[in-house]
């Protein structure tokens, strides 16, 4: 009668709907009155899935109606359920005390039991008082018994007069303990508990096949246990050490094939024992079909995609999935490209042909870099592939966006697109992966040919700027932590520089905005043991920090953002930490570790900037002279060996925009012409090595080039 409406509550119930299940269980009291019993059955599943209170008003809907039955044991457990939701009422304690004493009338302990437990004491709350109750009713003499220091036992009396059991422990023969402890301190167990059954018949246990002694394990487990749980139940003691690891492999084999068993994916997870079989691809059916979402049924269908090899004829449920999973990736939003190109791949493996939605929906994709990145790591490397073979030129165009990973996998690609990829370090545009991999890949035992035409320094240099330029250090902890932890790098880029260029990117280094004081000293103590010319930059930049001439420009963008954390941002971040926080349960709660992240990352920016603006000196550049190279200053060159003159405006710390010859003053170039006068010529670092300047005009720099910072 209640088969089909007992699984459509299980279902609402799995998906946490749960007014529908209360108004589907309300439907059936309604309808069938006479079935108290069964609409029980029902209560206990909104019990299990964790709906105590709701649980607790049902069954006060039916508590007189199993009375009046006379549902002795059903009445006692509707009682016990309310128990849970009402553990001090006074009725509701009655209630209980009677039902016990009707159903254990014939049990000549029970006014003893009942006083030890204290059941009847206002003060104890009932569900303590009901487990107090089945404890002392379950240790009859010669039941079975746990105590959590002294192991297993077995009870040899229970004595009424003096009100104690005595057990029989192991080391501890005919052991008393009163009954007020007892209830406290012992959990029965029935006769046919794994440990009961290892005291009292080793040898059948061992005689035992692998699917029948896990079964034994696993209900002395409330049918669910770790396999580190298992072993530790098992080996040595009921299996041979020595032969465990062989056994053991052997009985996961073995329960994969018993729908009595749900095998885990992965070893943390529990192994189970299900009420009733079930045949592993009709569960992960079921779980497919009740997926609302395209993630639940690609979850699924990898699962199925694990034991196809173990289904005799898989074609029926291989095209059901299929055909789910089409229609999945057609229902769902263009937006999700991440979650119907992970259903595709699952398609793929499934059928074990190609599916043409990959191709299609990579060909759609307009932030590839965004979709890699959502993507998990098997999924990306799957698209990197579809892409190799069909539009590598998407993968190239897009290289200065891409992961360092992914360049690493395209790296026989690249040398088709070397002449962006040179041009992107030489300008200073190069992303920090590009920089990462280039870096890597140049100073490697065998470089790629294609870079050949790329000084090393350059890489350098372009890095360095990169780390300046960064507006925080976390995007730039890879390329920072490239520098400080591999040991050689940092001199492997210099290897072939002259020395006035390694001079100048000393220099860089030493008036760097991203690195600590401490890694700065370090690197360049790592330049000066193979380059010891240039101690003497070390020892001067040392003594003391620098201000930084800033324009007020970029001053007050700084302070903007400064004011805007210490304002906005911050006191926000503490209200969604607050908020996350009345979530409950820290360890699990997401939204409170993500705003924890937040808090950190912003604390840090805070940081970084007040260190910054403690060292900034602003200036409007009004009172500059021009009878040399100074900060605000234009200056105009003619480069030696080509006859070509360029004029740059040297400007603050924060001001560098080489779009508009914009340098800041502790760029290379700047540093090469700073205090340098109409007529000099000076050496600076260029593409294809060193370049000779001469120096045609100084002048104040324009008012609109200032206007526009």
């Amino acid at each position: 009668m209640f088969t089909q409406p007992h699984q459509q509550l299980q279902d609402l119930l799995a998906r946490q709907q749960w007014d529908d299940a209360q108004n589907l269980w309300l439907e059936l009291a309604a309808r069938h009155p006479d079935q108290p019993d069964q609409l029980l059955l029902l209560v206990q599943e909104f019990a299990a899935a964790g709906q105590t209170l709701l649980a607790a008003e049902l069954a006060g809907l039916i508590t007189d109606s199993l009375q009046q039955a006379g549902k002795t044991h059903e009445w006692l457990f509707a009682l016990k359920l309310q128990a849970q939701a009402k553990p001090t009422d006074r009725s509701l304690r009655a209630a209980i005390v009677t039902a016990y004493r009707q159903l254990h009338a014939t049990d000549p302990r029970l006014k003893t039991i009942l006083a030890a437990s204290a059941i009847e004491d206002h003060r104890t709350p009932l569900p303590d008082g009901c487990a107090r109750v089945e404890r002392l009713l379950a240790l009859n003499t010669g039941a079975y018994c746990q105590h959590k220091s002294w192991g297993f036992g077995q009870v040899t009396a229970f004595d009424v007069a003096l009100q104690r059991v005595v057990v029989r422990f192991p080391g501890k023969p005919e052991h008393p303990m009163q009954l007020a402890y007892a209830a406290d301190s012992l959990q029965p167990v029935s006769a046919d508990h794994l440990e009961v059954r290892k005291a009292t018949d080793l040898a059948g246990l061992q005689k035992l096949d692998p699917v029948a002694l896990l079964r034994v394990v696993l209900l002395s487990h409330d049918r669910a246990a770790t396999g580190d749980q298992i072993a530790r139940a098992l080996a040595g003691s009921v299996i041979p050490a020595d032969q465990w690891k062989r056994w053991w492999d052997n009985a996961k084999k073995l329960m994969k094939k018993d729908p009595h068993f749900v095998v885990p994916a992965k070893k943390t997870e529990l192994f189970r024992l299900r009420a009733a079989p079930v045949a592993q691809q009709d569960e992960l059916r079921a779980a497919f079909q009740a997926g609302l979402d395209i993630t639940q049924k690609v979850a699924a269908a990898k699962q199925l995609v694990k034991i196809l090899d173990e289904i005799a004829q898989p074609e029926l449920i291989v095209q059901e999935f299929a055909d789910g999973l089409r229609e999945a990736i057609q229902n769902t939003k263009a937006s999700r490209v991440a979650d119907r190109l992970e259903a595709a791949f699952v398609l793929e493996d499934l059928t074990k042909t190609p599916s043409e939605w990959v191709n299609e929906l990579l060909a759609g994709v307009a932030d590839l870099p965004g979709l890699l990145e959502e993507l998990g790591a098997a999924s990306a490397n799957r698209a990197i592939a579809a892409l190799r073979r069909t539009r590598p030129d998407r993968l190239l165009a897009q290289l200065n966006e891409l992961p360092a990973r992914v360049l690493d996998d395209i790296a026989d690609l690249l040398p088709a697109a070397a002449d962006r990829v040179l041009q992107h370090i030489r300008n200073q545009t190069a992303s920090y992966d590009l920089l990462h991999w280039v870096a890597r890949a140049i100073t490697a035992p065998q470089p790629p040919a294609w870079l050949e035409p790329l000084p090393p320094h350059t890489v350098l240099a372009a890095i360095l700027n990169a780390l300046d330029l960064a507006d925080t250090r976390g995007e730039t902890k890879k390329l920072r932590d490239l520098l400080t932890s591999n040991e050689t790098l940092l001199t492997d880029l210099l290897v072939q520089a002259p020395p006035e260029v390694i001079r100048d990117l000393c220099r860089q280094l030493l008036a760097s905005t991203g690195f600590e004081a401490l890694d700065r000293r370090s690197l360049m103590a790592r330049i000066v043991k193979a380059y010891p010319f240039v101690q003497d930059l070390l020892v001067t930049r040392t003594v003391k920090e620098q201000p930084l001439i800033v324009s007020r420009a970029s001053l007050a963008r700084r302070q903007a953002e400064l004011d805007d954390l210490i304002q906005n941002k911050i006191p926000q971040n503490s209200k969604e930490i607050g908020l996350a926080r009345s979530y409950g349960d820290l360890s699990e709660n997401f939204e409170f570790k993500a705003a924890k992240h937040a808090q950190r990352l912003l604390m840090q920016r805070r940081a970084e900037l007040e260190i910054l603006m403690a060292r900034a000196q602003a200036t409007d550049f009004a009172d500059v002279k021009t009878d040399s190279v100074q900060i605000g200053t234009s200056v105009t060159v003619t480069d030696l060996a080509t006859g070509q003159a360029q004029t740059y405006h040297i400007l603050g710390a924060w001001d560098g925009d080489p779009a508009r010859n914009i340098i800041s003053y502790p760029a290379a170039l700047a540093q090469a012409l700073l205090n340098k006068k109409v007529g000099e010529t000076v050496t600076a670092a260029g593409e294809h090595g060193p370049l000779q300047l001469r120096i045609d005009r100084i002048e104040k720099t324009p008012a609109e080039v200032l206007a526009a910072l």
